[in-house]
């Protein structure tokens, strides 16, 4: 239930994606995780039937939605991205915290040869206890662009971008405030795959449970470097599509029962 980790070798922040199903939160500060549905085991080899997918519609012209908390939240991706909505992935390593994001998307899977495990970006969410989106959003695009762009080297160098003030879609027609920032990375030396430049962007809004203050956040993280790269209009774009979703735009697909087991 898990892909190979990546970085793991002579890497200052090794990457580590982990697939669970169900994974993700929204408006609910620190919310759990994910719960893993491995099926438990059986001795009659009958086939094992995976959660039904919920999908909901993306409002971004021509992208695809990447939705979590069973449909109740989602964002959108460029179609050449892949959305990966059961992954949580992030980074960790040399006694520093994680760096943990749910509900993924992905950009250029193994684009480079000396490392298969490579990728032009990535995205996914998370909550946060601090208070203020603005705070909250410099402070998770920097560690991501320090996470994400450190490898065999030197920390990359970073230029934040100013407060960038959007609104957020709460489903009903109602609208919450949020912070978007941007951070302009620039790496020196390290792994032959690492980006030589690259831009992390983060939306944060205030939790609506007024019991768990907090925010929630959606960061980006893309190669400016690359042959059809993820710029920073499209970045943008993914950012202030995070959204609720309304129960009635959701639509369950059964899930196809896998082999025996």
């Amino acid at each position: 239930m898990s892909e190979q980790p990546r970085r793991s070798s002579g890497a200052a922040f090794g990457f580590f994606a982990v697939i669970l199903f169900g994974a993700g939160y929204f408006f609910s500060q620190q919310g759990s995780d994910a719960t893993d549905h491995t099926p438990p085991p059986s001795t009659s080899r009958t086939p094992y039937t995976p959660p039904p997918k919920v999908v909901v519609p993306a409002v971004v012209d021509g992208w695809q939605s990447v939705a979590g908390g069973e449909g109740a939240y989602a964002y959108d991706v460029p179609a050449r991205w892949t959305p990966k909505p059961g992954t949580v992935h992030g980074w960790e390593g040399e006694g520093q915290p994680k760096v943990v994001m749910s509900t993924s998307a992905f950009y250029g899977d193994g684009f480079c040869p000396a490392d298969d495990d490579s990728r032009l970006g990535g995205a996914g969410v998370r909550p946060d206890t601090q208070t203020d989106p603005a705070v909250a959003a410099e402070q998770f695009a920097t560690s991501v662009a320090n996470r994400a762009y450190t490898w065999d080297g030197p920390p990359p160098q970073l230029r934040v971008g100013p407060p960038e003030a959007a609104e957020m879609s709460l489903g009903d027609g109602k609208t919450r405030p949020a912070t978007i920032r941007l951070v302009d990375v620039t790496t020196s030396g390290g792994h032959p795959c690492l980006a030589k430049q690259a831009v992390v962007g983060v939306i944060a809004a205030s939790s609506a449970d007024t019991a768990k203050p907090g925010t929630v956040l959606l960061a980006v993280y893309a190669d400016q470097t690359a042959p059809d790269f993820t710029t920073k209009d499209e970045i943008q774009r993914i950012l202030r599509s995070y959204r609720a979703v309304p129960a009635a735009q959701r639509t369950t697909v059964p899930a196809s029962p896998s082999n025996p087991r």
